[in-house]
């Protein structure tokens, strides 16, 4: 009112000034007009600012009045919009229960508002409590915050109710219905092994196929593409009526795995429903479906029924496929077949490598080409490993980069590249296996794996050994200790982290990449922590003191199979507790003052060193639990030995140079649980007493063991007369593991009854003996058979019989230089034989000969049950041997045959049934001259024929001539595996020649 006023004291006064001023001259009325016209427009635009300041200030004050006005009325008719929108939830719900039996899947857009609904009833409930609290302690402002939030809702619901009006809530679902997920383009490695995996697919005896592999081997890939191959193909086909792609790794858990399956195959589940219902849901859905599961990523045990999947019957097509990093996993899901995903070989990876890096790039510079190789090799066939550095590298376009990029991956140290991008998700991925291993303690067995240099051949029993002197293995007899040392090595095997080394049965070796991943995780992921230092194998010559300096935090060091020929006077490693120097051939010497420096080590490796000394300062190690000497020049042990009274292994088997070991070491080391003096020379303890004064006489003595039998726990010794084996049999509790006869002079004849804990058994260089017994009989009905299960008889001249009764557990047997034995028929009682090696058998002209009533045309029809566990079978240096056997044999396991220099051997003792049969080895013109009853067995055999020198037949047939072809490539790879008569004093000489194995 006062603005209004205001204006029309304004227009008259200015109207009248205008007036009086027209009557003077009329000149000036256009003038006027103007500021006339000027004037209302003013007036307009004041009249519009006072209204809109009038408006900003009013209206948010009415909102506010009135919703603490209408507070009360809004949450009534919030209340009532809620339960209009619960009628129509429950008349969608029973439309929805209805088309479950009609096989239809929900209206992606009633899902959606269904979801919303229940959104919507919370916030309301909320509000009505809040309301009801606040009565109590009432206030505007309280008041007026919960009108506000009734007035809103109430909105939202009635715009919610509106939508709800669906005329479809449901639609029928396709009878063949799949989703193309993404993938990578296919190499010539997956393909294989999709094929396979469509083959089992079409076999109505197959319901679970599981496909395992190590970490990005391609596995996902694999799966991805069998998903995609169903894209356009007729259901005829495979008859499958839904292909359904999901993760199902652990931690996403059965309720997401439910809530993936029904995504992918367009099926509505209850929001918020338990998995039990969700899981009843399903299974009445797939029950009546041709359906084919293809589960990634499974980690472990996943039960189908519970998730609510029918158990998978491939005569009604529902099929499951599971892709897992363990064989474990693949066994505990009951799966028919298994498909085991390798690494691509050397001409595939390559391939690989060539189109991520580019050829472009690989064919800019021949020095880039010949690098690009040597990179691609250290992937070790990954296919994870050859895309992911392929791709890195393919922005490097000079030498100097790759050369750089090779070096890094030699230390494996991939993480270090630089430029290299994600180079190191390849270990992060691959570390996901690490992670799910079951405890830290099989976590540390794996990681003691990465010690031994790149792509080694480490022995099963070796690798045992190492875990017991770090204490990761608890044990109460050595049975147990091995028995679970092989047990994580299958464990770890299963879980894609260990693989089968050169020799299946006895030896394992970890995939290069993964064993960059080991390294990687005990160096604490990258954060440059130097806990382990690893250069094993790496063709080190000499320790620089700015490496020394490095060290100095160093848990773990490891410099085996080098060429170091000087150690350091001191190493400052305060907390050091493993150290391995093994297969360092040019070291000769101990820096005495070097053990001083080392005083917290557990573990010390020197084996294969060929020292001649070892330092009295080796006492003052007192930690120390853990001594290997085997295969070392020492003449004298120390005295000193006896001052580690930490010590629980002592490993000095295979000492050709051992003299002397002074009396009392032994007796005063009270923890040691094993005691290793087998193959080794060493004959002081058996010296004769009357020969001197006995109170002079300072050699070990046998009965020193009678102070050791309450904690030992296994015993390896070669003796060389019978009166000591004796003594050592007299002694209580002593457990025996491996026992050596050698130079028993004197001695025709000589049976032995075998203690049950002897596994190995040796018998060399007895001149005189001409017959050997065994006995193994048990004496009451609990004892048990002994545990034989390697024996060896070399150099035996005048041996002319071997009995022997059933050694179940016998599995190598090896006889050599046995001029006047004439045959081993006792072998026939050996049933689980595995590998047997003759050689150097003068006079034996059958190898087995059978005496019995049968006629000779039946004898050869009935083949013997003899040798169904043989896999390997060598025979060598044998001139007389004419025939096998004198009745038809087979050999169902056989593996490998090796024949050399036997050139009266004109007949094989092989048939058609050789379905295991992998090699058979000899020379050429013995191959070409042999007799056949039947052409066609020589057209079967002859593809697994190979001509070989006979300087090879000292070894295991199993090992490639690549890993033998020269001392440098051998001992970097593998520890020799030879024949009883080849020790390591002679093995440069009697199988590289002339070649230095020292050189570099």
């Amino acid at each position: 009112m006062k603005n209004e006023n205001n204006k029309v004291l304004i227009s008259t006064a200015f109207i009248s000034l205008p007036i009086k001023e027209a009557t003077t001259s009329s000149n000036h009325c256009l003038f006027h007009h103007l500021i006339f016209m000027l004037y209302m427009f003013v007036l307009m635009l004041i009249d519009s600012i006072s209204s809109t300041l009038a408006s900003h200030l009013w209206n948010p004050v009415a909102t506010r009045l009135r919703y603490l006005i209408e507070m009360e009325e809004n949450i009534g008719k919030l209340d009532n919009t809620v339960k209009d929108l619960e009628v129509r939830k429950n008349e969608i719900q029973i439309r929805l229960k209805n088309s479950e039996g009609k096989q239809e899947t929900c209206n992606p857009e009633v899902t959606e508002w269904l979801e919303k609904v229940a959104a919507m009833e919370i916030e309301v409930h909320d509000i009505k409590n809040v309301q009801k609290k606040r009565k109590q302690s009432f206030n505007y402002w309280s008041k007026y915050e919960i009108g506000m939030q009734a007035a809103k809702k109430l909105k939202e619901a009635e715009m919610l109710h509106e939508k709800g009006a669906f005329k479809q809530v449901s639609y029928e679902i396709p009878s063949y219905f799949m989703q193309e997920v993404p993938t990578v383009p296919s190499t010539k490695g997956t393909d294989c092994n999709l094929r396979e995996v469509l083959q089992y697919l079409k076999d109505e005896k197959v319901g679970i196929i599981g496909i395992w592999g190590m970490g990005g081997i391609g596995k996902t890939t694999l799966l991805r593409k069998i998903n995609n191959h169903f894209l356009g193909v007729i259901k005829e086909n495979y008859e499958f009526d839904l292909v359904i792609y999901v993760v199902a790794s652990t931690a996403s858990g059965i309720e997401q795995l439910q809530a993936d399956i029904a995504e992918r195959i367009g099926l509505f589940l209850k929001p918020g429903s338990s998995f039990e219902i969700r899981a009843s849901f399903l299974l009445s859905f797939l029950r009546g479906k041709k359906f084919l599961l293809l589960l990634d990523d499974l980690w472990g045990y996943l039960d189908l029924s519970e998730a609510g999947i029918p158990y998978p019957n491939g005569l009604n097509k529902q099929k499951v496929v599971l892709a897992t990093r363990s064989e474990s996993v693949c066994g505990h899901m009951g799966a028919h077949k298994t498909v085991f995903m390798e690494c691509l070989d050397q001409e595939k990876a390559w391939q690989l490598f060539k189109e991520k890096a580019t050829e472009e790039v690989i064919n800019s510079d021949v020095r880039i080409g010949r690098l690009a190789k040597e990179v691609a090799k250290e992937c070790g066939g990954l296919p994870l490993a050859l895309a992911t550095i392929g791709r890195a590298m393919s922005t490097k376009r000079t030498w100097h980069e790759w050369t750089l990029a090779l070096s890094y991956l030699k230390k494996s140290r991939i993480h270090e590249i630089p430029n290299m991008g994600n180079a190191s998700y390849i270990y992060t991925r691959l570390k996901l296996s690490y992670d799910y291993l079951q405890d830290k303690q099989i976590k540390e067995c794996f990681l003691c794996c990465s010690l031994w240099p790149e792509d080694y051949s480490i022995w099963k029993a070796e690798l045992i050994d190492c875990w017991m002197g770090m204490g990761l293995i608890e044990y109460d007899t050595i049975e147990e200790a091995y028995n679970k040392g092989h047990s994580i090595i299958e464990y770890l095997k299963n879980a894609c982290l260990l693989e089968t080394g050169y020799l299946e049965d006895s030896e394992v070796r970890v995939h290069d990449i993964i064993r960059d991943m080991a390294l990687w995780i005990s160096s604490g992921c990258s954060d440059q922590s130097m806990n382990w230092i690893v250069q094993a194998g790496v063709g080190i010559h000499n320790i620089a003191n700015r490496d020394i300096k490095k060290w100095r935090s160093a848990r773990m060091i490891s410099l085996m199979c080098n060429y170091i020929s000087e150690l350091p006077q001191a190493i400052n490693c305060p907390n050091l507790q493993y150290l391995s120097l093994q297969q360092n051939f040019r070291l000769k010497v101990i820096p005495p003052s070097l053990f001083v420096s080392l005083l917290s080590v557990t573990y010390l490796d020197l084996s294969w060193v060929p020292i001649e000394i070892l330092p009295e300062e080796i006492g003052t190690l007192v930690e120390l639990q853990y001594l290997k000497l085997k295969q070392t020049h020492i003449k004298i042990l120390p005295l000193a030995i006896g001052q580690l009274t930490k010590l629980k292994c002592l490993h000095l088997n295979y000492m050709d140079f051992l003299e002397k070991i002074p009396y009392g070491v032994f007796s005063n080391l009270s923890m040691l649980q094993v005691l290793n003096l087998y193959g080794s020379r060493y004959a002081g303890c058996e010296e004769e007493l009357h020969s001197r004064n006995h109170m002079d006489h300072d050699e070990f003595r046998i009965e020193e063991l009678s102070c050791l039998s309450r904690e030992l726990k296994a015993l390896g010794i070669t003796v060389k007369k019978v009166s000591t084996l004796k003594k050592l049999l007299d002694i209580h509790g002593i457990h025996m593991r491996l026992l050596g006869l050698y130079k028993l002079n004197g001695e025709a004849s000589l049976t032995l009854t075998i203690p049950e804990s002897v596994l190995v058994l040796n018998i060399m260089d007895c001149s005189e003996l001409k017959e050997f017994s065994i006995i193994n009989k048990p004496q009451r009905y609990h004892d048990h058979l002994v545990r034989l299960e390697f024996l060896t008889f070399w150099d035996l001249p005048r041996l002319e019989k071997i009995s022997m009764g059933h050694l179940q557990n016998l599995r190598f047997l090896n006889v050599g230089k046995a001029n006047q034995l004439m045959d081993l028929s006792c072998i026939l009682k050996l049933v689980y034989l595995e590998q047997l090696d003759v050689s150097c058998c003068n006079k034996m002209k059958q190898l087995v000969h059978i005496k019995n009533n049968i006629n000779m045309e039946v004898r050869d029809e009935m083949p013997i049950q003899g040798f169904q566990r043989l896999r390997i079978l060598q025979l060598n240096s044998l001139p007389s041997l004419e025939n096998f056997c004198n009745c038809r044999l087979e050999f169902p396991s056989l593996e490998y045959f090796d024949v050399f220099a036997c050139p009266k051997l004109k007949k094989l003792p092989l048939w058609h049934e050789m379905v295991k049969l992998k090699c058979i080895r000899g020379e050429k013109m013995w191959w070409d001259n042999l007799k056949w009853d039947n052409q066609s067995i020589s057209l079967s055999l002859f593809p697994f024929f190979k001509a070989s020198e006979t300087r090879l037949a000292s070894f295991r047939p199993e090992l490639d001539t690549d890993v033998i072809s020269s001392p440098k490539a051998f001992f970097t790879k593998r520890q020799p595996h030879l024949r009883s008569s080849v020790r390591y004093t002679t093995y440069l000489k009697s199988i590289f020649e002339d070649e230095e194995l020292i050189s570099p």
